[in-house]
């Protein structure tokens, strides 16, 4: 349904500041709110188009003011017209990480799972998790960058099948299809890097920190478009919290006198997928990240597989230091 103004939608809502929580599907969202900091319950779902017209008369009714804390999960880009709306209306949001959510869905012994269900539980993370963490206000990305960058990734996937599968073709009518589709998805990236870079190159802000990032040894033209794209968060945080963000942080877990081998994961795998390349790169030519790989490696005793995690995770702090001070690396000539 749309919202129009002055329907009196909202009337049943609690009283003073909100809590809202968002759950965003292609044609409409649903809107749940919490009064309180904890302990209280979501009130009344409403159903909002997801257009700008109608999430515009929601906030509207609503009143921006009211707004203590939104929050919504990423859908797959359905969200984008949702956080357009709030970001134009000033209101405080925050983009939650799923697992988050689930998470806390367990903690609450909930099974049942409706749109204005999750909406409600959305709402009552945000009233009872991020209003308790004081949450920074959420770090705006470059969404034209974010989609190139994306679209370069999905190219290169469909170039990897595409080339895996020309490997084992064995008709010339197979093969001449899958040599054609590779020579146009070359043309397609070459196209796709062409933008990023004229996007980068022309803007002195992204310009300088791109400069700054590379003089990283093993950091290159692909790594850097990831973290400027998919990474807007780099230097606005702690090295713990960014290698929390990223997936690179280990997670132990032990049980009695057994301990278990810490893992890493979730995150944003695309920027661990080129810190892993990166530092495959800077255990060969970087020297202050090849000394540290071979101590952990040789002295240590630690695996190379770990000691490639450990270096990734070097880098990264690395590279959030370098966005903070806004400053070439220190070491360049190492």
């Amino acid at each position: 349904m749309s919202f129009k103004k002055n329907s009196n939608a909202v009337a049943g809502w609690p009283q003073g500041r909100l809590f809202l929580g968002f759950d965003v599907a292609k044609a409409e969202v649903a809107v749940a709110a919490v009064g309180k900091a904890a302990g209280t319950s979501p009130g009344r779902a409403l159903r909002v188009a997801n257009t700008p017209e109608a999430l515009a008369a929601f906030l509207d009714e609503l009143g921006p003011e009211r707004i203590r804390l939104a929050a919504f999960e990423p859908t797959g880009g359905y969200e984008r017209v949702l956080h357009a709306a709030l970001k134009a209306a000033g209101a405080p949001f925050a983009r939650v990480h799923p697992n988050e959510v689930v998470a806390f869905r367990e903690l609450r012994g909930i099974k049942a799972k409706t749109d204005d269900l999750d909406a409600g539980l959305i709402a009552a993370f945000a009233a009872e998790e991020l209003a308790r963490r004081g949450l920074r206000p959420m770090v705006e990305a470059d969404e034209a960058l974010r989609d190139l960058v994306g679209r370069r990734r999905q190219l290169r996937e469909q170039r990897h099948g595409e080339t895996c599968r020309a490997a084992i073709a064995t008709q010339a009518t197979v093969k001449a299809s899958l040599k054609a589709i590779i020579a146009a998805l070359d043309e397609a990236l070459a196209d796709i890097q062409a933008a990023i870079d004229l996007h980068i190159e022309s803007r002195p802000a992204l310009r300088e920190m791109a400069g700054n990032l590379q003089s990283l040894k093993g950091i290159g033209a692909v790594s850097t478009a990831t973290l400027l794209g998919d990474l807007p968060e780099l230097g606005t945080l702690t090295g713990k919290e960014i290698a929390s963000l990223v997936g690179l942080a280990p997670r132990t877990a032990s049980s009695g006198k057994t301990t278990f081998r810490a893992t890493i994961g979730h995150g944003r795998p695309a920027v661990r997928a080129v810190l892993f390349n990166a530092a495959r790169s800077a255990i060969c030519h970087n020297a202050v990240m090849k000394a540290f790989y071979e101590r952990l490696r040789d002295q240590n005793g630690r695996s190379g597989k770990v000691a490639l995690v450990a270096v990734m995770r070097k880098m990264l702090v690395t590279l959030n230091a370098i966005a903070r001070d806004n400053q070439p690396w220190k070491h360049q000539n190492a």
